[in-house]
């Protein structure tokens, strides 16, 4: 990956994710990915907060001795949530103004997330035996009650990867919103793969997939969702590094 240059020095990345409630519920997993992305990049201090568990926000914010912060929220949508409550539950953390927050676009819209998806799903078919077979998919996400823009990111990548023309019939099934996991799952098709669109190891992509699973077909095979999968610490990254060379742009302009 690429080295930013010494006057990158006094930049701070801050990537807050929700917090880990069930699955492995110690919040490893946004560790990991802030230790990836810290070694990537180089120069440029990372750490990592979450809203509940720990490490607190507050105490991430601290850490960053850089003048300049960059906030890189680990959500799967920009919706409702990410753009509206999440920073002001940040500015409460760290006793700022939500105006001097530098929020960066959330990783579940990246540039990057289709194409990735696209490759890691070609290699679970091929470890599933079912290679050339196009088998079905369905796309299993969080959706929400009152905000359509998390269901509404979850079809446009279905639509993605439907142009790869990789896969069978591609369908989208919600824990918050109609069509309903729990009510599709088990008329699934035969040797249908169900991607977890989650960000974390917690309790929507560990403890309700697990939950999920006892209900569908013997022949449903979950992969692993996109949060826990090897590629996400480097689209982490390239977002990051996008940001930074923009941010360094619009201070060389000044």
């Amino acid at each position: 990956m690429q080295h930013l240059t010494p006057d990158s020095a006094d930049l701070g990345i801050l990537i807050v994710a929700h917090g880990e409630r069930g699955g492995r519920f110690d919040n490893a997993r946004v560790l990991e990915l802030a230790d990836e992305v810290r070694n990537n990049i180089g120069n440029v201090q990372v750490e990592a907060g979450v809203l509940k568990g720990s490490p607190s926000i507050s105490d991430a914010w601290t850490r960053l001795k850089s003048s300049h912060k960059l906030i890189y929220p680990f959500f799967m949508s920009d919706g409702y949530f990410c753009n509206r409550i999440l920073p002001r539950k940040l500015a409460q953390e760290i006793d700022h103004s939500i105006d001097a927050l530098t929020m960066l676009p959330p990783f579940g819209v990246s540039e990057w997330l289709a194409n990735c998806v696209t490759s890691a799903l070609l290699q679970d078919i091929e470890q599933l035996g079912l290679k050339g077979t196009r088998p079905p998919l369905l796309i299993a996400a969080h959706g929400a009650s009152i905000d359509k823009q998390s269901s509404k990111r979850t079809r446009q990548l279905a639509d993605k990867l439907k142009r790869t023309g990789n896969f069978g019939r591609i369908s989208c099934g919600f824990l918050d919103e109609a069509p309903h996991l729990s009510d599709m799952i088990g008329e699934v098709l035969p040797n249908t793969v169900v991607l977890p669109l989650f960000n974390g190891l917690g309790s929507h992509s560990v403890d309700d997939m697990a939950k999920l699973a006892k209900s569908a077909p013997e022949s449903c095979h979950f992969v692993t969702p996109v949060g826990g999968q090897s590629w996400v610490g480097d689209i982490m990254t390239a977002d990051i590094l996008k940001a930074l060379h923009w941010w360094g742009a619009a201070e060389a302009a000044e």
